[in-house]
């Protein structure tokens, strides 16, 4: 238990955390377009949950997600490992708990950071343009924090599998990427394949998701208990 907290405290210290927060702020700004220009200067009040929801269901918002989730926390335990600083606290915890331990602060990272990046985001659009009749769309920022997840343990994988700290970026990228080709050009009509659709915080999208995010959490798991094998 006490190397769970630890890493999940460790994970809040990492300077990657922060700046993915920064990041993800500016990325939902860039995403208003035009509007974030009237926003500024005051030419029209605009409902502020209405442009946060524009913002978290634009393609710039999907496309920058995989990049934006696996910056915090996705290549921290290939990195203990290659470097050797697992092996002490696998002694120490045992292989479970390691494995436990990296789990849970990997999806709690890139969570929290993409939660406080979309909750600072919407405070700004409050005090910029304030008034509103919207109500807030928890639906999408559950979406959001979903898909973020999945990104993030399929660049941890990437990362364990390629033994490189390069591909916990590169691979969910590029994953999302083929994803919005296969989607527009082999897949039309097949909404679950798009990951903009993940974003819309449909029910059955949702759905999908956690299913998605189920097994991607069972394979992170088996890749690095096989991982662990080479190292320790």
């Amino acid at each position: 238990m006490r190397i769970i907290l630890l890493d999940l405290l460790r994970a809040q210290k990492n300077i990657w955390f922060y700046i993915t927060v920064i990041a993800t702020i500016a990325s939902l700004w860039l995403e208003l377009g035009p509007d974030s220009y009237w926003v500024l200067h005051g030419g029209a009040m605009m409902d502020p949950l209405d442009l946060l929801v524009k913002a978290l269901s634009g393609s710039g918002s999907a496309l920058s997600l995989p990049l934006l989730a696996s910056l915090p926390y996705s290549a921290n335990t290939f990195l203990e490992l290659s470097s050797g600083a697992a092996r002490m606290a696998i002694f120490r915890s045992g292989r479970d708990a390691y494995v436990i331990s990296k789990l849970l602060s990997t999806i709690f990272a890139t969570a929290l950071s993409q939660f406080l990046g979309v909750l600072l985001f919407a405070g700004l659009l409050m005090i910029l343009s304030p008034g509103t009749a919207a109500s807030f769309p928890a639906h999408m920022v559950f979406a959001r924090l979903l898909s973020a997840m999945v990104f993030s343990l399929i660049g941890g994988i990437g990362a364990l599998l390629s033994k490189d700290m390069v591909s916990a970026i590169a691979v969910p990228t590029a994953m999302s990427f083929a994803l919005f080709m296969l989607s527009s050009r082999f897949f039309i009509g097949i909404k679950f394949v798009d990951p903009l659709y993940w974003l819309s915080g449909e029910t059955d999208g949702i759905v999908v998701l956690c299913i998605f995010f189920s097994i991607v959490a069972v394979l992170y798991a088996a890749v690095l208990r096989k991982e662990m094998r080479h190292y320790v």
